[in-house]
């Protein structure tokens, strides 16, 4: 370059005035921005940026045609006047002080200026061009280096660019498509619909995304995802679209051999009959992870459904707090396992649960299986025994009581019998009639008592049996009651004890089995009399209420511990001392014969009893 160019008057002052130099000169510049200058068509400098003033020493009103280049600039301002040429580009040299020359890329364009042709210069040094070939490149070695298929569109959506891996995708050159629209790229790929949606997202300039299929060479199905995406340019606001075609095959291929893996732990976890709960912890909650359809069904009362969820939101309250409670106990100690029992509101089945874990090193978590088994079963056969045991125990007692009884109910009237025959014999050889026949009297005690404890014993045997048929007819309560009056009163007496009938219907007509009714009647009669003080006193009374029709035995007696009217209507039992310390006689037959009698006849029996007090035996039947 010569001598540095002096500023001349000559340059028009007018132009320094325009607002377009204003904003030229209020514009930032960066580092890296291009020298650009504007010049008259006398060639004299109107603006010049600060990379120009720095790089070539040039300021405004100084003369560019000075410059020592080639080509010579004032023959290119003057051919472009001439020619009516709006721009031009082409190399520049520029001679330094007659040492060397160095090469710059020259950019011209023309334009008006109150009605003035004006130029703006563009130089740029071939350095700089030099870096920017080499990013670019730099970046078309990246694209075309790795897996994913590129393509660039224009703002218009001309094709301007694809990548060796999108030509290898779509089986394309950039030839065939260069400068054509996009969407033409993927016809044979789309279907009318997709195509048509992709042409309205060019159309709105918005992101679109696609996963396509097709067969390779060796006959094998590929996916691909073909995703658009918008890109803006912060300078001018034009975009740009950026296509991407990546192979997703083996993605598509690892999820399904995931739900493969996942299924196949459904399937096995759903062939377990005990309900199965895999929980994992997660900041301190309890989150769902998985559990089989016996869960779902027994414990939850639900179709499966394996969306994650808190626990606290997929089990009850108290299932909740039980599996969290044990969880945090389990983990507090040494312990491999937790159990815990739990009835399921669903079913109403007992469930014993044991919880364990597993620790997935790959994501550092803990996942805690909780096996549930069903107990419900168990605990219904242990009570079963339970009760054999008990029923059991009870046979035993009973079998005792009755073998006491019996050896003092059975020998006390044969010994009588053999007894007072012996002496009916010895009255019989003295002639001694008087008291033969009070020895016959005795006999007869005896057989009858005999009698009626075989009697008793063969009736509950054909009651429990099941092999009675017990017919029903109306019976006249009051009358039946007369009709035994007599008998009672006898006995009675013959323990100073007054016994009344206080019959308040006229009538009480009741369906029941007059034999049967009878002997029940008078094993309560009679337990009320034996069982009575000296002086003491028994009614028998008839009353209504409620269309009931009701019996009343009530005494004086010695009456009966609260306790012991639990087992008053069990077969054998008496409340006094078994074998031959007891004070009273009997098999302990009565009032449990009479109970099952009364049953039989849809009655109830009923009692009500205080030690030294008395007892009120209640028989209620519905009025016919």
């Amino acid at each position: 370059m010569r001598n540095k160019l002096k500023p001349e008057s000559t340059v028009n002052k007018t132009y320094s005035d325009l607002d377009i130099i204003n904003k030229f000169e209020s514009m930032e510049e960066y580092p890296s921005t291009k020298a650009v200058l504007l010049a008259d068509q006398n060639g004299y400098i109107i603006y010049a940026n600060n990379s120009l003033k720095k790089t070539y020493d040039l300021e405004e009103r100084q003369n560019i045609f000075e410059l020592d280049t080639e080509p010579n600039l004032s023959h290119l301002f003057n051919n472009l006047i001439d020619n009516d040429v709006s721009n031009f580009c082409s190399d520049l040299l520029i001679e330094k002080e007659g040492e060397y020359c160095e090469s710059y890329l020259l950019n011209i364009e023309k334009v008006k200026l109150n009605e003035d042709p004006v130029f703006i210069v563009y130089l740029d040094s071939q350095d700089n061009r030099r870096k920017l070939t080499k990013k670019v490149n730099t970046y078309n070695q990246a694209l075309e280096s790795v897996s994913v298929g590129v393509l660039i569109a224009d703002h218009s959506a001309s094709v301007k660019y694809i990548s060796t891996s999108f030509e290898k995708f779509f089986g394309i050159r950039i030839d065939e498509i260069y400068n054509k629209n996009l969407v033409t790229t993927f016809v044979k790929y789309l279907s009318d619909f997709e195509l048509n949606e992709l042409d309205v997202s060019v159309t709105e300039k918005r992101p679109w995304v696609k996963v396509i299929s097709d067969i390779n060479n060796e006959g094998d199905v590929q996916y691909k995802e073909i995703r658009m995406n918008i890109v803006k340019d912060n300078l001018d606001g034009s975009v740009n679209f950026i296509v991407t075609a990546n192979d997703i095959t083996k993605h598509i291929q690892q999820a399904r051999l995931i739900k493969k893996s996942e299924q196949r732990q459904k399937s096995i976890i759903n062939n377990i009959s005990d309900p199965i709960l895999i929980l994992r912890k997660e900041k301190g909650d309890l989150i769902f992870e998985n559990a089989n359809n016996n869960f779902y069904n027994e414990i939850l009362g639900k179709n499966s459904d394996s969306s994650e969820e808190a626990l606290f939101e997929l089990i009850n309250p108290v299932l909740h707090s039980i599996i969290h409670e044990a969880i945090q106990n389990f983990d507090d100690s040494n312990r491999t396992h937790a159990p815990f029992h739990y009835t399921a509101l669903a079913s109403n089945k007992r469930f014993l649960g044991k919880i364990t874990y597993t620790d997935d090193h790959y994501d550092n978590t803990r996942l805690y299986i909780v096996n549930m088994t069903d107990i419900t079963e168990q605990l219904e056969i242990e009570k079963k025994l339970r009760d054999a045991y008990k029923k059991e125990i009870s046979l035993n007692k009973l079998k005792s009581t009755f073998l006491a009884n019996m050896s003092h109910e059975i020998r006390t009237p044969l010994n009588a019998i053999v007894g007072y025959s012996d002496l009916l014999e010895d009255d019989v050889k003295m002639m001694n009639y008087e008291s033969s026949s009070r020895m016959t009297t005795y006999l007869k005690d005896g057989v009858n008592r005999l009698l009626k404890l075989v009697d008793n014993i063969v009736e509950v045997s054909l009651l429990e049996s099941g092999n009675e048929d017990i017919k029903l007819d109306m019976v006249n309560l009051n009358k039946l009651l007369h009709s035994m009056e007599e008998s009672w009163v006898e006995q009675a007496n013959l323990r100073n004890i007054n016994l009344s009938l206080e019959l308040h219907l006229d009538e009480a007509s009741i369906e029941a089995n007059e034999e049967k009714l009878e002997r029940a009647v008078k094993e309560i009669v009679d337990n009320a009399i034996k069982y009575n003080t000296d002086n003491g006193s028994v009614i028998i009374s008839t009353t209504k209420e409620d269309e009931n029709i009701m019996l009343q035995v009530s005494d004086t007696g010695i009456g009966i511990e609260q306790d012991s009217l639990k087992k008053i209507f069990k077969l054998f039992e008496q409340v006094e001392e078994v074998g031959y310390t007891r004070k009273y006689e009997g098999a302990g037959l009565g009032l449990s014969l009479a109970n099952k009698l009364i049953s039989f006849m849809n009655g109830k029996m009923n009692i009500v009893s205080q030690p030294n007090e008395g007892t009120i035996i209640t028989i209620t039947f519905p009025k016919s």
